[in-house]
């Protein structure tokens, strides 16, 4: 992550992706908000960092990895995915897969313009921030409709001060799933009831295979709703978005040891190579051929460099 740029979002709506920015929202201490609702894998983030601000991801629904110069973190639905100021982030060259998020950058330089609050309390809600020593976090289904609720009123300006409130409220309950979750030895940044545990085990153990929603509902002993709703609630992303999802992930790796791009749709049970390719596509924003080349040429550059 040599090359990370530092990042200024501008303010942009469409039908997908909506970005206010601090001008937009007029709350002192929120530089940007955004939203991005993607009904296909899109391009991958670059490193990069924004000076003096946190970026606060919320994932609500599917899956995504980012990276930093720590680790790979793998986030699916209801995951919160923090970086701090300056800190060097990106996808790790992964395109961003169908889903969306809801995300924010809270500026900390100036603690007497922060949130509309005292600058005791601003200090105070910074420092609870920076012991927060985990980026992943799982604080519950009322920090994301917070979110959401602020997201639906930030592009009216006379609603700033509320919005401000739901978005100080997701930060002191952020702060506060973190404790709870420090209390805990051994904590898992996932905790899956045993039936959906054990599905999620079946899965990861058996992509080779042609899963159905009536196999793993059957697993777990529950209907298909039944099966579908507690998953998706779980784990962040519907089962079969789940399935494809970690497919596709092999499929990179099978493509990039030599099996040809049929053979690798036959063995993870794709029925056809161009459906394959469909579900490659809505997982990866390119073909396997694409994906090969753009491999292909990274070796070559790093080799060159």
């Amino acid at each position: 992550m040599e090359h990370a740029q530092e990042v200024t979002d501008s303010y942009f709506v469409s039908r997908y992706r909506t970005i206010y920015t601090w001008q937009e929202l007029g709350i002192p201490g929120i530089r940007m908000f955004g939203k991005h609702t993607m009904t296909q894998a899109c391009g991958p983030l670059s490193p990069h960092f924004h000076r003096n601000a946190y970026e606060i991801t919320f994932v609500t629904e599917g899956a995504i990895h980012f990276t930093t110069q720590e680790k790979d973190y793998e986030l699916s639905g209801s995951d919160v995915f923090m970086t701090r100021p300056n800190e060097v982030h990106s996808t790790n060259f992964r395109p961003l897969s169908a889903g969306e998020i809801i995300w924010f950058q809270l500026d900390i330089s100036n603690p007497e313009q922060f949130l509309f609050l005292s600058r005791d309390a601003a200090e105070e809600l910074m420092a609870d921030l920076a012991a927060m020593d985990s980026p992943v976090f799982r604080p519950g289904s009322r920090v994301f409709k917070d979110i959401r609720r602020a997201f639906e009123l930030a592009g009216t300006y006379s609603q700033r001060h509320l919005v401000c409130a739901y978005l100080t409220l997701a930060l002191y309950e952020l702060t506060a799933a973190y404790r709870r979750q420090a209390e805990i030895p051994g904590r898992q940044e996932k905790a899956f009831s045993p039936d959906i545990e054990k599905a999620v085990s079946y899965i990861r153990s058996n992509l080779t295979r042609e899963l159905s929603l009536e196999e793993l509902a059957k697993l777990c002993r529950l209907s298909v709703s039944q099966f579908k709703q507690k998953f998706r609630a779980q784990v962040g992303i519907a089962p079969r978005h789940y399935v494809n999802y970690h497919k596709i992930q092999l499929a990179k790796k099978m493509l990039l040891d030599g099996t040809s791009v049929t053979d690798t749709a036959m063995e993870l049970g794709f029925g056809s190579s161009s459906y394959f390719t469909v579900v490659f596509r809505r997982y990866s924003a390119c073909t396997p051929s694409e994906f090969l080349r753009t491999e292909s040429n990274n070796r070559h550059t790093e080799e060159d460099g």
